[in-house]
């Protein structure tokens, strides 16, 4: 029997139909209007639409569109699997996308996350790390460092504006005698166009480091139209009596590190007591323990100026009704989104129903809000405030 073939056959759609005769530009109107995780789903339409979903120019063009609106990202683990979430800081606070890493074998619960950059996250268990887009629920395996060990090694996430190439920072620490130093620095570069030969031509390379220190805190990458820069909290020396807190600066294009000094009597806390986040465009240090937000609401935050010079401004916050907001969770201050003016607290576990706590600094009001869509029982939960959505394809 012949087969007729209709006008809308997927067979035809390279042929001479309405879908391929649309200009360049209108397609690009259309696929920059979707959401990140469906885009690479219709590089099956036609040749021209996959040329264009691979674009640099198409995916800097979606993720200008992404940057005028960025997101929370949570990241949680559930029945050993490790789920993303993406959560729009409107007035609803409300679940607007959901994505998760199904393969157990590569996103187990012992995964720890890195802060988004540009969309990419990076993920370590051990010495195993993976790349994911949360957006599309893609991962890129990395190849395995160059190194025996398993234990001891921190790793970094950062994007060269200048080159359009995602790297990864790995270095790790041991003591030989004296204190703890990093070493064995190395570096893996991704095209930021991710292309498809990525997965085949990435390796590490060994580079050197002049500043001897000890990585303390996550990452943060803070990028410009010029450069973009990893900054990292570290100690110079392990003995508590000697050691110094400094902020390391890692300059993605050049694969440079430098220091900045904290403010006198400023240090960098341990046990996960000491973040860095983005506060209006500028590097902060938050010192604030989960027992001490928790049950007092207060925290101090110091914000990097001046870079050069270095100066530094200290902000203090007391949210007002803290204990009436909060109950009996443990609560650690996330940071602050700039559009909104508030800063984010957020519990590591939740029973219930996930929830937030957010604080006007400028009207000295603080709310609970309940974020809807996400289950109960969630587990070892992080929350990251300048997420964007990426229609890059790994």
């Amino acid at each position: 029997m012949k087969r007729v073939k209709k006008e809308n056959d997927p067979q035809i759609r390279d042929d001479n139909t309405s879908m391929v005769d649309l200009p360049r530009d209108l397609i690009e109107k259309i696929l920059v209007r979707l959401p990140a995780k469906s885009v690479p789903k219709l590089i099956v339409v036609s040749k021209l639409w996959s040329s264009i979903i691979r674009s640099k120019h198409f995916i800097d063009l979606y993720l200008e569109q992404s940057l005028t609106r960025p997101c929370f990202l949570l990241s949680f683990h559930r029945d050993s699997i490790r789920f993303f979430n993406s959560v729009s800081p409107s007035s609803s606070y409300t679940c607007t996308t959901s994505s998760f890493l199904d393969n157990k074998r590569l996103c187990s619960q012992s995964y720890n996350v890195s802060p988004p950059v540009r969309g990419l996250i990076c993920c370590q268990d051990l010495d195993k790390m993976v790349v994911s887009n949360p957006s599309t629920g893609q991962l890129l395996v990395l190849p395995k460092l160059n190194t025996r060990r398993k234990l001891g090694i921190s790793r970094f996430l950062g994007y060269d504006t200048v080159e359009d190439e995602y790297k990864v920072l790995c270095m790790t620490v041991s003591q030989v005698s004296g204190p703890f130093v990093s070493e064995e620095h190395q570096v893996l570069t991704l095209k930021g166009g991710a292309q498809k030969k990525n997965k085949e031509e990435a390796t590490w390379r060994m580079i050197e480091c002049k500043v001897p220190h000890c990585p303390a805190t996550k990452g943060i990458c803070m990028t410009t139209t010029m450069t973009g820069v990893i900054y990292y909290g570290a100690w110079s020396s392990s003995d508590r009596d000697k050691h110094e807190s400094l902020i390391v600066c890692f300059d993605v294009k050049l694969e440079e590190f430098s220091l900045v000094k904290l403010p006198d009597g400023v240090e960098i806390e341990s046990h996960d007591q000491s973040d860095l986040v983005n506060y209006q465009g500028k590097i902060a240090l938050l010192n604030n323990s989960w027992v001490q937000s928790s049950f007092s609401g207060k925290f101090d935050m110091w914000v990097l100026e001046d870079v050069v010079k270095p100066e530094w401004s200290k902000i203090s916050i007391v949210v007002p009704s803290w204990n009436d907001l909060v109950g009996k969770c443990l609560i650690k201050c996330r940071g602050a989104i700039p559009s909104f003016g508030e800063f984010i607290f957020s519990p590591a576990y939740s029973d219930s129903s996930f929830f937030i706590i957010t604080y006007d600094r400028e009207k000295d009001i603080g709310r609970r809000v309940v974020i809807e869509g996400l289950g109960d029982n969630l587990r070892s939960v992080s929350l990251f405030l300048d997420h964007v959505e990426c229609p890059i394809i790994l």
